[in-house]
């Protein structure tokens, strides 16, 4: 039932709205969709604009980039693969120059072997020079000591030698040096006699002969070596015999050097005795310089003889040759060497060891 007391159903509300908002409606959308399509229009033209105006000279800028970009990767590929192609031909050029260098690494090392070996045999030949002259210096102190027996001038030869196989500063030549030190060493040991300050002293003494005062004539002894036993007389025949065969043997006497007990009163006789002291003397000088000591040790006991007995023993001069005779008694004009011959036998070892090791240059 409705409001008028009609039993008759009402119309539904939502269903009179409708009926009633229908056109206006209509009218809402068109409005909507004539906005729409301006919106639409004007987003049409607003895209165009900014097609043409904004976008195309963009596109063609674009477009003209890629253009240069593409002519550029263009280029950039024909230099890659001219790169590449000169990248291959270094690599084979490369391996051709490697395959060279290896060669001449090996040449290279030939070579070098070859000079080591140059060196080496010409290390080795120069020091076969220094043992050659080390061995002809000790070679020459051998003959001097075996000739002359020259001790001073064999002992400069192995100094010499000595000193060359120094310079030469070489490790093998240590034991030569050691034994030429030890060679060097047993020369230094000989007690060399001054010859030439002996000779000159004597000579000096035959000059002052002159000068040496005799005894006086009340000093000497008188005494005769022979004597008879026997007084000579007609009827002592025997005795007279033997006298005379006496006389006769003293005529006949040798004696080494001796002059008659009164030689100082005939002054002839005096000449003799100052020449036979010079003799004697010179005799000495001439023992020195032959190195002869048995003759200059005789020498010199006949000089000392002949000033004890007849010269002035108190006299400084005659004194001072006494003196020095004195001390020369137990001289060694001549003393014993040592043999050389252990530095001689080890250098020409070394020498032999030194060829047998020489190396071959050949490259």
């Amino acid at each position: 039932m409705n409001a008028d007391g009609n039993d008759a159903p009402a119309a539904a509300p939502d269903e009179r709205a409708a009926t009633l908002t229908a056109p206006a409606a209509r009218d809402a959308a068109s409005a909507l969709a004539m906005a729409a399509l301006v919106v639409a229009l004007g987003l049409a033209g607003a895209g165009y604009w900014w097609v043409s105006r904004i976008e195309a000279p963009r596109a063609a800028a674009l477009a003209t980039r890629l253009a240069a970009l593409e002519d550029v990767q263009s280029g950039n590929t024909g230099r890659f693969d001219t790169a590449l192609a000169e990248l291959t031909h270094g690599r084979t050029e490369q391996a051709a120059l490697g395959a060279k260098v290896a060669a001449l690494e090996h040449s290279q090392a030939g070579l070098t072997d070859s000079v080591k070996a140059l060196y080496a045999r010409d290390q080795q030949l120069a020091l076969d020079w220094v043992l050659a002259e080390a061995e002809y210096l000790v070679l020459a102190a051998s003959q001097r000591l075996a000739l002359e027996r020259d001790v001073r001038t064999a002992r400069a030869a192995l100094k010499a030698a000595d000193d060359r196989l120094r310079t030469a500063d070489h490790p093998d030549l240590i034991p030569l040096r050691e034994q030429l030190t030890r060679d060097i060493a047993a020369l230094d040991a000989v007690a060399l006699p001054d010859v030439e300050g002996l000779a000159l002293y004597l000579a000096e003494a035959v000059a002052r002969v002159d000068a040496l005062p005799t005894k006086p004539i009340a000093d000497l002894d008188m005494s005769f070596a022979h004597t008879r036993e026997e007084t000579l007389s007609t009827q002592n025949w025997r005795g007279l015999a033997r006298a005379v065969w006496a006389d006769l043997l003293s005529l006949v006497e040798v004696k080494d050097g001796e002059l008659p007990d009164g030689v100082l009163f005939d002054p002839e006789l005096r000449y003799f005795l100052e020449q036979n002291l010079r003799l004697e003397l010179a005799s000495a000088r001439l023992a020195v310089l032959a190195r002869d000591t048995e003759n200059f040790r005789a020498a010199e006991r006949l000089v000392g003889d002949l000033l004890t007995r007849y010269y002035a023993t108190d006299d400084a001069a005659v004194a001072a040759l006494l003196g020095w005779l004195a001390q020369q008694r137990a001289l060694e004009l001549d003393p014993e060497v040592p043999p050389i011959s252990g530095s001689l036998d080890a250098l020409r070892s070394a020498r032999t060891a030194a060829r047998e090791t020489v190396p071959d240059a050949t490259p």
